[in-house]
């Protein structure tokens, strides 16, 4: 099997977008931007090294990717002046005999697509394949330019366009394959563009087919992509994610009362027969299990479980939270950084305070114990299986097994008469 090396391009600061962020950690469906052109590579047998260009605040960068990905390579643009200058930094780390490269900005969310152009290229022997859509208004994007028997021949950024090629509406998405030795010989020749003083890597294409090089475009009529350079375009993609992440949970067995209105981070995990309601926020690492209820108007933060059969009604919050088999947590409240047994009722109005103003300290509900309602759990502190807390209660100490609890702060009445 042929292998390939994968190169992503990050260096730039994105200045169109008007933020306080390098343009690749804007955040897009809950992840930073650059994580949806290295998540399409991962663990995917035919890549054997991802490559991340890195320029613009660059600790910064490599910081967010660490923090979501393994064994990233990192090589450094010293001077931000293009595309094909970018690559160029990268050359020294190709150990495969061919290389995607793809812009940050610029991601393709479906892996489907990016291995059936990879077959095409390998089947076609060519030295470069270019990635094409498309799309209803082109404009801001390069155009292909073919000949009359379809050869490719070039990719025009639209600043140098006439005004016939402005009419093309087949782009370039920004995702390239080369043969490593002739992207190598010819990534020399771009020169600098006299406008915009870069050199860009779209120039490669034509200075190829002039040479008498294989060039192939792999066109796809639909696919998600988008190529993000303004604000503006970051919503467009933010409602074009969302739509795929809950198209694909959807065709998984979980039932979305209304798509339009919930918000559900790319990496969270909703078991079969699950429903989720409006007006619901699911932020990354989340994990749901099956024939689970959450919302409307609940907001599960990162780092949550939330295992088979569980109830997550309206206005409720939860952070770093594992909560047990049949629980149920219906109406308003704060649950953060506990542990929550099986078939615990969590009334309305509780909260766990969870932070002392120092640290984060950790809550321990067991199995089939009773908070009632507008009960504050002051972590840290453990409440005992089948325990039960009155309504109103703050509980500052541990609860034993069976213990009924209630008061300010919270004392011991009685032990439950029916448990076991």
């Amino acid at each position: 099997m042929q292998k390939a090396d994968a190169i992503i391009l990050a260096a730039g600061r994105g200045t169109r977008m008007k933020s306080s962020l390098p343009k690749v950690l804007n955040v897009l469906a809950g992840k930073p931007l650059i994580y949806y052109s290295l998540d399409v590579f991962k663990n995917w047998r035919v890549v054997n090294r991802v490559i991340a260009v890195l320029g613009y605040s660059a600790q910064e960068v490599k910081q967010a990717i660490n923090s979501e990905f393994n064994a990233v390579k990192f090589v450094y643009q010293q001077k931000i002046n293009g595309s094909a200058k970018a690559v160029e930094a990268a050359l020294g780390e190709i150990k495969s005999a061919n290389v995607f490269v793809m812009c940050a900005d610029s991601p393709v969310w479906d892996r489907s697509v990016l291995q059936a152009m990879f077959a095409r290229h390998l089947k076609s022997g060519a030295d470069c394949t270019v990635l094409a859509v498309d799309v209803k208004k082109p404009q801001g994007l390069g155009r292909i330019i073919k000949d009359e028997d379809n050869n490719l021949l070039a990719v025009k950024e639209e600043l140098i366009l006439t005004p016939q090629e402005k009419k093309i509406t087949q782009v370039n998405t920004g995702v390239y394959i080369f043969k490593k030795q002739a992207l190598i010989a010819n990534l020399a020749g771009i020169r600098k563009n006299p406008k915009k003083k870069e050199f860009f890597l779209t120039d490669i294409v034509g200075i190829m087919s002039g040479a008498g090089y294989k060039v192939k475009v792999f066109l796809q009529a639909d696919i998600c992509f988008f190529s993000v350079n303004t604000l503006r375009d970051l919503s467009l993609a933010q409602e074009t994610v969302r739509r795929k992440i809950t198209e694909r949970l959807v065709s998984q067995g979980v039932n979305i009362i209304d798509p339009n209105t919930v918000f559900i981070a790319p990496d969270v995990k909703i078991g079969k027969y699950s429903v989720i309601y409006p007006f619901t926020f699911i932020e990354k690492n989340v994990k749901i299990g099956k024939f689970c209820s959450i919302g409307p108007f609940a907001r599960i933060r990162p780092g949550s479980r939330i295992k088979d059969y569980a109830e997550i009604g309206n206005f409720i919050e939860i952070v770093r939270t594992v909560v047990g088999s049949k629980t149920k947590a219906k109406h308003v409240g704060y649950l953060g950084d506990a542990v929550i047994g099986r078939e615990v009722n969590i009334g309305a109005g509780t909260v766990i305070a969870n932070f002392d103003g120092k640290k984060k300290n950790k809550t321990i509900i067991k199995n089939e114990a009773f908070i009632g309602s507008d009960s504050i759990l002051v972590a840290p502190v453990e409440i005992g299986k089948k325990s039960l807390t009155g309504a109103g209660s703050v509980v500052l100490k541990d609860v034993k097994s069976n213990e009924v609890v209630a008061g300010v702060p919270a004392r011991v009445l009685k032990r439950r008469e029916n448990a076991k």
